[in-house]
């Protein structure tokens, strides 16, 4: 069996996507059995402008390859050749179209800027020149050298619309797929051409670190994560795991404490990261919050945030029982527009104010109706926590906190600490925090931490 001759292969062999390991090994096996009927094409050269499957299947078999060498010609027709001869006989969809297109665009801008710059400068002189009779007044450098560039830049824009035009793909298809090209991430880059994933979502994962990038491509070749928006959600909740279990215990224990846990949602679809009313946070179930041991003084009063759905099968209660507190009075607070829910569209959510012991509040009592703006996710209003502070006097402890608040001892994902059951350590025991003399009733803030983002315990 004679071995088949070695060839280079020019760059425009990679315009089109690697075939599918099962059509390879269909053309690897109609070669074997029938031979090479279509002949591998060489440029003027003698480097493979098309067929390299072909090759490779003659390499791998044995077989003396078949080559038909094309007469000299321009890298534009040759571009063109390729283009002809692959579209109609590949079947691509449309992010493998367009990271054909991304790829034709630095050729097709490449030949227009050529055959401009032969047909601008000169030319526009000599007709300048025949228009004033040949006698001076001719066009300076820099306005010549303006008017080039303008023409160039728009030859640069017809090119690229070409190559949209030509792969049958829209024009910010063709974006996103330059910008994956320009990434150089070889792996992204077969991920689309493989159709592993959409060019569109390839794009949002070039914004993302190495690491994270290969993470999520693992996930969703290992079938974990049905696309890039849940695989990406999976990363965001393993580090906030990641974070918690690293996060340092709670000092000291509290009279006023503020908790909004990460409650869980029965329709909580976890492979679905489409799904409106997604959590950004790790969630827990109602065993794991009623196992959160609260760091509470013997006479202590506590806020519960929970949601309509968590108030009404009765969840919110059950955990207050299992903390040893009773609830007194529920807050409601109404806000500016609605979010989503289940049967009615959600524009309450709730706090219930339940006490442990014989705490003290302070007087003018307010009203069970707060109204305020939302904010960011789970975050709650300045003016509940204003309220707090006006009716409730002594050390104020926050857990699930989402933002600093001077005052407060905060424990939270975003401030950089939660533990899963907060360790209250006693005054005077190491490793106790040197902390600067505060008024009473106060604790000192406690400094964000941006590197985290989330906010649940688990």
């Amino acid at each position: 069996m004679k071995a088949s001759k070695k060839y280079d292969l020019h760059p425009l062999c990679f315009l089109f996507p690697e075939l599918p390991i099962s059509e390879y090994e269909k053309l690897k096996g109609s070669i074997a059995t029938q031979g090479l009927d279509c002949p591998v094409l060489l440029t003027s050269e003698g480097a493979i402008v098309d067929g390299r499957h072909r090759y490779k299947a003659c390499q791998e078999l044995g077989v003396e390859v078949k080559v038909e060498k094309l007469p000299p010609m321009t890298e534009e027709a040759l571009l063109y050749l390729v283009w002809r001869r692959n579209l109609t006989r590949r079947h691509l969809d449309e992010s493998q179209r367009a990271m054909v297109a991304a790829k034709m665009r630095p050729w097709l801008e490449k030949a227009a800027k050529e055959r401009q710059k032969e047909g601008s400068s000169e030319g526009g002189a000599i007709i300048h020149l025949r228009k004033h009779g040949g006698r001076g007044g001719g066009l300076s450098a820099n306005l010549r050298k303006k008017k080039d560039d303008e023409l160039l830049e728009k030859s640069g824009q017809k090119s690229a619309q070409e190559a949209a035009d030509k792969l049958n793909v829209g024009s910010r298809s063709v974006e996103y797929a330059v910008k994956v090209l320009k990434s150089a991430d070889s792996e992204l880059i077969h991920a689309v051409e493989s159709q592993m994933i959409p060019v569109s979502a390839a794009s949002r994962l070039c914004t993302k670190e190495a690491k994270v990038r290969r993470a999520v491509l693992k996930s969703i070749s290992e079938g974990t994560a049905k696309n890039v928006a849940v695989a990406l959600k999976q990363q965001s909740l393993a580090e906030q795991v990641k974070a918690i279990k690293l996060a340092p215990p709670i000092v000291g224990k509290f009279e006023v404490l503020v908790v909004d846990p990460a409650w869980k949602f029965d329709k909580n679809r976890e492979d679905d990261a489409s799904q409106r009313g997604q959590t950004p946070y790790p969630p827990m179930t109602e065993e794991e919050i009623c196992a959160i041991k609260l760091p509470a003084t013997e006479n202590c009063i506590l806020w519960l945030w929970t949601t309509n759905a968590h108030l009404v099968s009765g969840e919110a209660l059950r955990v207050l029982q299992a903390w040893g507190f009773q609830p007194k009075a529920m807050l409601t607070w109404g806000k500016t527009r609605f979010g989503t829910g289940d049967w009615l569209r959600g524009q309450t959510e709730h706090c219930i104010l339940a006490t442990h012991g014989r705490p003290v509040i302070c007087p003018p009592l307010p009203s069970t109706l707060l109204i305020a703006d939302t904010g960011a996710h789970s975050e709650k209003p300045d003016a509940f926590y204003a309220l707090v502070e006006k009716m409730c006097p002594g050390t104020k402890g926050e857990l699930f906190a989402r933002k600093v608040r001077e005052g407060w001892n905060q424990h939270g994902v975003e401030l950089g600490s939660i533990p899963k059951n907060p360790v209250v350590i006693p005054a005077g025991v190491a490793p106790v925090p040197e902390v600067p003399a505060m008024p009473a009733g106060t604790m000192p803030p406690v400094a964000r931490n941006t590197g985290f983002a989330g906010k649940g315990m688990v």
